[in-house]
């Protein structure tokens, strides 16, 4: 039988980037609740990249086919994407800024623009007012923390710059809520936290703001900043960790990165593993089925709560100065990757991206 004296328990301890203190063990913590507007599961979305259109609108079909209930536009607009596609039975994020071609092509079809569920991303509040005239019901702003994340940031630096959004959001979008966009990592738990933080922010947002409860459209992709190019099939892990955290976070929708992103435009194959990644954690693993899973676990809960608390004082920081944080310090890109970097394959596997002709 073997003992611990006092104060080695201390040496368990770790802490994140954001500098919180992470112990070995922790008592049940009751917090705030940080459940979604309405119980389910989340959305599938498929990313939409392929540079040639006709070969993109094939892509979209197989998705919608096989698993996915809305797609990720993250290339340049064209009619031909959507041939064949019922719009009005899908999620549509518009990621590259094409929101007037995309109100053009819905103006000239059978479409009643109050029945979509488009994500547009907009900062123009012209070009909002312009699709609320048209009948669309947004969201139209989103505070998206990828960029930053991207950069660097850490989760409490990425929530401050995304409360920061919201409220520029709330000051020149009025009548219209934005939604959110979050990256997801490898880290589980600091995901799960980050995506529980996000809605206990936002409506201490709408509470000093004297608005209104608002339920928050939370929308989650995989962090491209985590995935590796050598060895890339281990993508699949860090993805799947990413969703699991995501997920029990109370994501209301999904973009999984193929795994192979790194490499180039992404084959049938990545796409397929990609969606099924959700597709398992949903209907084999069940992970949807119960309400803020995490509520309760006190590792969680003290993860939640710091990161607020961190989050708010760098959204407070950024409404101070107008400046944002400086996210150099966790700039990770050229830190070596367990099994890519450091223990690198004898041979690494062909691509699994797209011939292109």
């Amino acid at each position: 039988m073997w003992r611990t004296r006092v104060g080695d328990a201390g040496k368990l301890a770790s802490q994140t980037a954001d500098g919180i203190r992470i112990e070995p063990l922790y008592q049940q913590i009751l917090g705030a609740r940080a459940e979604k507007a309405a119980h389910g599961p989340w959305q599938v979305l498929q990313r939409v990249d392929h540079p040639v259109a006709v070969k993109a609108n094939a892509q979209i079909m197989d998705d919608l086919e096989n698993g996915a209930v809305g797609l990720s536009i993250a290339r340049a607009f064209d009619p031909l994407l959507f041939e064949g596609v019922a719009l009005h039975a899908i999620h549509i994020r518009l990621e590259h800024g094409d929101a007037e071609s995309f109100a053009r092509y819905v103006d000239k079809q059978p479409i009643d623009p109050s029945r979509l569920q488009v994500s547009f991303g907009l900062k123009d509040v012209g070009l909002t007012k312009r699709l609320l005239a048209q009948g669309f019901a947004g969201p139209f702003m989103d505070a998206d923390g990828r960029a930053f994340h991207n950069q660097g940031a850490t989760e409490a630096q990425e929530l401050g710059c995304v409360l920061s959004e919201f409220v520029r959001a709330l000051r020149e979008h009025e009548n219209t809520m934005p939604a959110a966009t979050l990256s997801a990592n490898q880290d589980m738990f600091l995901t799960l936290a980050k995506f529980r933080a996000v809605r206990i922010l936002w409506a201490r947002i709408l509470e000093a703001s004297g608005l209104p409860f608002a339920p928050l459209q939370l929308h989650g992709e995989t962090s491209l900043r985590m995935m590796a190019t050598l060895d890339p099939h281990m993508n699949l892990l860090r993805a799947t960790t990413a969703v699991f955290g995501a997920g029990l976070g109370g994501c209301d929708s999904f973009t999984v990165l193929p795994f192979s992103i790194k490499q180039g435009v992404p084959d049938a194959f990545a796409r397929r593993m990609a969606r099924n990644t959700q597709l398992v954690l949903l209907e084999e693993a069940q992970l949807w089925r119960v309400a803020d899973a995490a509520s309760g676990s006190g590792y969680v809960e003290h993860l939640t709560y710091e990161l607020c608390g961190k989050a708010w004082e760098i959204f407070q920081g950024i409404e101070r100065t107008g400046n944002l944080p400086s996210f150099d310090a966790n700039n990770t890109a050229s830190d070596p990757i367990v099994g890519s970097s450091t223990h690198q394959l004898q041979k690494e596997f062909a691509a699994a991206v797209d011939v292109m002709s």
